[in-house]
């Protein structure tokens, strides 16, 4: 990431000749965020600075998008919409997701996409591709979010900036799909797999290079999430087949929400599971994802059984 250093003023004319930057850190003023790092400055942006920087300001150069805050909070609106309605986090008045928990991902999920707008175009666009995938998309944040909400809080240990890796790793962990015809996404996940028609287990190395174009737009902690979500701990996953410590932990969680998810929606199975049988089987996978993560998710998800 190549740091530049100007004056208000010359970022000024930089960015009326069509420059894109964002700042190198986040611009405080009297203990409050005036500009964070994710947001493409604007000529507007430059006047709220003058009389609060002396001396040069940090930049970074970006890429331009084009979601504005109608679209995040659409985008937001639908994201927290499934999050209270789905089975996935609701069966009944006494079968729930773990109040606080689904509170606290309403927080992450709000906050993380309002403040990167990257992602939300990224979003917006699996929305326009596959009203499915986005569903499964947003699942899996969640999903992802919970275990390891609970992984922190066992840890008892809050790591902010983690949880917005993952969350933005999780809800972009399939943006690879992207990169092949809409019609053969449509199809079941298992039908994917055995098919001739796309090499599938190629969307991770698409993934990564998609957001790659994003230069630091998405956090490279983000992207290794999207690259390795589907290794496994034995070695047996793809795009590299890596074992043990050479998967990101992140990874391995998002990787199990992603299949506990796709299990559900009976994409990985031509005999449809009952909720107890894929919980059961998840259960039994701590050699494919780590044994935190599935007591994790075990503790937080058993009211599906």
């Amino acid at each position: 990431m190549a740091v530049e250093q100007y004056s208000l003023k010359e970022l000024e004319e930089l960015i009326k000749g069509g420059a894109n930057y964002r700042l190198f850190k986040p611009f405080f003023f009297k203990g409050q965020i005036l500009l964070n790092i994710e947001k493409l400055l604007t000529i507007k942006d430059i006047m709220k600075l003058e009389g609060k920087v002396f001396g040069p300001i940090e930049v970074v150069t970006t890429v331009e998008h084009n979601t504005d805050d109608r679209i995040r909070k659409a985008i937001i609106s639908n994201a927290i919409t499934i999050l209270k309605t789905s089975n996935r986090f609701k069966v009944d008045e006494t079968h729930h997701l773990d109040f606080t928990k689904r509170k606290e991902c309403e927080k992450l999920l709000d906050g993380i996409i309002n403040g990167n707008p990257h992602l939300a175009q990224q979003l917006l666009k699996i929305y326009k591709f596959s009203k499915k995938l986005f569903i499964h998309s947003i699942h899996v944040g969640i999903i992802a979010t919970v275990i390891d909400l609970g992984i922190q809080q066992k840890n008892k240990h809050h790591d902010g900036l983690r949880s917005e890796e993952l969350l933005t790793g999780a809800l972009l962990h399939d943006v690879g799909l992207l990169a092949y015809p809409s019609e053969i996404i449509e199809k079941k996940r298992i039908d994917l797999i055995q098919s001739n028609e796309i090499s599938y287990k190629a969307y991770p190395v698409k993934g990564k290079e998609m957001m790659e174009k994003l230069h630091d737009s998405i956090r490279k902690k983000s992207i290794n999430i999207i690259y390795q979500h589907q290794e496994r701990l034995m070695g047996n996953g793809f795009p590299e087949g890596l074992k043990g410590h050479h998967i990101d932990d992140l990874a391995l969680i998002v990787g199990l929400a992603d299949e506990f998810d796709l299990l559900l929606n009976n994409e990985l199975s031509s005999v449809p599971k009952t909720a107890s049988e894929i919980m059961s089987r998840i259960s039994r996978m701590s050699n494919f994802f780590g044994s935190h993560i599935v007591d994790s998710f075990y503790t937080w998800f058993r009211y599906l059984k």
